[in-house]
């Protein structure tokens, strides 16, 4: 909003985003993108990206067993977090440099400056992991004023959060700038017979400094750690009525606990150990800009270098004590990318880029086992082995004995190049055509060494042999080369509408599933994947700029698609002949009055297996070929609702030498399959979150109360089968994961 003279000029302030590599405003970027600045963020109550995703229809942000497994969709593309070496649809870029997983780059991030969505392929400028999207989050950039701001929340469930930032110049050349977050929230999953999971407990410290090392020249470092140490999400698991039977016969010998709760939307678990996650992150960027004589060169260098450990006491998900799986992960990257681009008005617009980006990755501890089998394994053998029939002597060992271990250590290795360029021109002065090149070259080394440790062999049904089965090594690299592109014609029909047309072809590398578990030398590679978009898009404001309405209408066609599906204990990855996603997005802003701003965001989306004749069969579904799968084509995939929207009101005046302001917002999510399978006991309803934020700030203070997720509404985020009742019974039990419940609290924000 804007003022002009002794009247108010109610206008929708102008957005800049960099979503083409340098900066323009979001109504004259061809680009399908939505953007959150830094004062949106800070109205909407920012703590994470799913606040992002609840102001953002086209994105879908789920997560399950630990942080590290958060997975972005964008169109309704997206895959599964839990495979570390599956590499995402959606790239993510933090200040300019790739980061390699979604649950790695957003953690406790503070003073973010903007956010943006850039919706469907976007190869020829990104190219890596960028089939689905682009979501790049730039943060605050020190300055030469001395400012600093201290935040704390409190809430339900135990929460506590400091977050804060000091900023200011260190010489006439060089600036500083620190801060810091912590979070800190008891469990919210109870657990009857132990602890609970879906806690918070993570810190983070970020050091920038910024310098003008020549009048052309100038520099910006950034150093930033993480740490998170929680008992995170527990599936909450339904049994049948036989694993049901099992656990109560068990109990009856002093082995686990019988079932008493068997609702799978309660939050309420009854499992014998925990998750215990920690995870330590260090991550940096260099940046370098140089403005010569029409032309501007930027070197972006980044670093990250992650460890994790996700100890889960309870990964049987019963409540017995039969297995223990410690998953150990490490990885590394370093990225750099060279750009150097025009910096005029004139017609002619150009940049050209190079970009290099090498990652190891390992999971698994060569000093310990990853599976452990306990106490109440023998237990299961006897009680299943007499239902069976199997000779007394032979029950105990039937699942294998207490001590057995199975080991798994998994690396890869990848390096990435790509050199690129863009041309815009001017044909009029309201028609352009924008073109863009991008070379690709992806190499990876895949190897999975697995191996058992048991006191009477591999004999009969032993779950350790089943995990880390001997002899069943992999090892194999391969590269994979594609050339990509786009061309974009815009006509800007008035000052105030701009319309477009793009044809984009993208491309996403191969690679290794390289999980534990039983698969054949053919199973473990997966095909690259290419992609054809067409899309017509249009940016407009009016009702005297008071009103901006964006939308786009697209057609999408994915060759090879990468697809995963959970298979009790492990994840299989392969290759759907083709998914076709058709859709339309609007993005609406509306200055309702002096105080009254509202929005009105929608997706309608259908993102369709064309042909898929390798998916993974569901319970109570026979096979249908020769490796025990089943044919998908035709279905629409998994995580996929047709309609999303959100739509929120924003209320602010004066009051006391300040302002007083309330927003509610309701994000809608259509029905939708939450199991890879797409199990048809898994579809789900359709259902509304709503948030609530109220508050009173002014230059200085910032109080507020919200409330998330307004109606307490229970949805579920992703259903699975469980690892292992899901064995006693033909795959019938499964896991299901919730969204958050209802939570409140109170903000205090000081600036100074």
């Amino acid at each position: 909003m804007a003022e002009t003279g002794d009247d108010t000029d109610l206008k929708i302030e102008e957005i800049t985003v960099t979503a083409q590599k340098r900066s323009e405003s979001l109504q004259d970027v061809p680009v399908a993108v939505d953007a959150l600045t830094g004062d949106q963020l800070l109205k909407a109550g920012f703590r994470d990206v799913d606040d992002v995703a609840a102001q953002i229809p086209s994105l879908i942000v789920t997560s399950n067993l630990s942080p590290l497994n958060a997975t972005f969709r964008i169109r309704r593309i997206g895959n599964e977090g839990n495979i570390p070496t599956f590499e995402p649809d959606t790239a993510l870029i933090v200040d300019g440099a790739f980061r390699s997983r979604s649950g790695v780059g957003l953690g406790e991030l503070v003073d973010v400056q903007s956010v943006e969505v850039l919706k469907g392929p976007q190869s020829t400028l990104y190219g890596k992991n960028a089939s689905a999207g682009v979501i790049t989050v730039n943060t605050q950039a020190p300055s030469p004023e001395f400012e600093g701001m201290a935040e704390y929340g409190m809430g339900s469930e135990g929460l506590n959060q400091l977050k804060g930032y000091v900023n200011g110049g260190i010489t006439d050349a060089v600036n500083g700038r620190v801060s810091f977050s912590s979070t800190r929230r008891d469990q919210m999953i109870d657990n009857l017979i132990g602890e609970g999971g879906d806690s918070q407990d993570g810190q983070a410290l970020r050091v920038q400094l910024s310098a003008d090392l020549t009048d052309r020249l100038t520099s910006r470092v950034i150093l930033g750690h993480t740490e998170r140490h929680m008992n995170t999400m527990l599936g909450d698991t339904w049994y049948t009525p036989t694993v049901v039977s099992v656990a109560g016969a068990m109990a009856q010998f002093g082995a686990g606990n019988p079932v008493t709760n068997n609702d799978p939307s309660d939050r309420i678990i009854e499992q014998v150990g925990t998750n215990d996650f920690d995870q330590k992150v260090t991550d940096g960027v260099v940046h370098f800009e140089y403005s010569g004589d029409g032309f501007v060169f930027n070197s972006i260098t980044g670093y990250e270098n992650y460890t994790s450990s996700n100890i889960m006491y309870g990964v049987e998900q019963m409540p017995a004590d039969l297995l223990v799986f410690n998953d150990m992960q490490d990885g590394r990257s370093y990225s750099q990318e060279f750009r150097l681009m025009s910096d005029s008005s004139d017609n002619l617009s150009w940049l050209l880029g190079a970009f290099y980006y090498n990652n190891t990755f390992t999971r698994g501890d060569r000093n310990a086992p990853e599976f452990e089998l306990q106490s109440d394994i023998g237990m299961l053998g006897n009680v299943v082995g007499t239902v069976l029939g199997v000779p007394e002597q032979f029950r105990p060992a039937l699942f294998g004995s207490a001590g057995d271990t199975g080991d798994v250590f998994a690396q890869q290795d990848s390096e990435s190049y790509g050199v690129f360029g863009t041309l815009g021109y001017h044909l009029t002065e309201d028609l352009k055509i924008d073109t863009g090149l991008r070379y690709s070259l992806d190499e990876k080394d895949g190897s999975v060494e697995q191996y058992t440790t048991t006191a009477l062999g591999c004999v009969l049904n032993n779950l350790a042999c089943s995990l880390t089965p001997d002899a069943s090594d992999f090892a194999d690299s391969d590269s994979w080369s594609a050339v990509t592109g786009n061309v974009t014609v815009s006509w800007f029909a008035n000052d105030d509408t701009m319309l477009y047309g793009t044809y984009s072809r993208g491309f996403k590398a191969g690679g290794y599933s390289l999980q534990w578990g039983n698969f054949s030398e053919e199973a473990r590679p997966f095909a690259e994947e290419s992609i054809d978009n067409f899309e017509l898009g249009w940016k407009t404001e009016m009702w005297g700029n008071r009103a901006r309405i964006n939308g786009s209408v697209f057609h999408t066609e994915y060759d090879d698609f990468q697809n995963a599906t959970f298979i009790g204990l492990a994840f299989a990855v392969n290759n759907a002949e083709k998914v076709v996603v058709d859709g339309i997005e609007l993005d609406s802003t509306w200055l309702l009055s002096e105080n009254l701003t509202g929005t009105a965001n929608l997706a309608y989306i259908e993102a369709r297996y064309d042909e898929y004749t390798g998916g993974q069969c569901y319970y109570g579904r026979a096979a249908e070929n020769a490796l025990g799968q089943c044919d998908l084509s035709g279905e629409i995939l998994p995580f996929a609702p047709k309609l999303t929207a959100n739509f929120g009101l924003e209320w602010e005046q004066p009051l006391a030498g300040g302002d007083w302001y309330s927003r509610v917002d309701y994000r809608y999510t259509g029905e939708a399959n939450y199991s890879s399978e797409l199990d048809p006991r898994h579809l789900e309803d359709a259902y509304w979150v709503g948030n609530l934020r109220t508050g009173w700030r002014n230059d200085t203070w910032d109080l507020s109360a919200w409330v998330k997720n307004l109606d307490d509404e229970v949805y579920f985020i992703q259903k699975t089968a469980s690892p292992i009742a899901s064995k006693l019974d033909g795959g019938a039990s499964y896991q299901a994961y919730t969204g958050t419940p209802r939570t409140f609290g109170l903000t205090a924000r000081m600036n100074f």
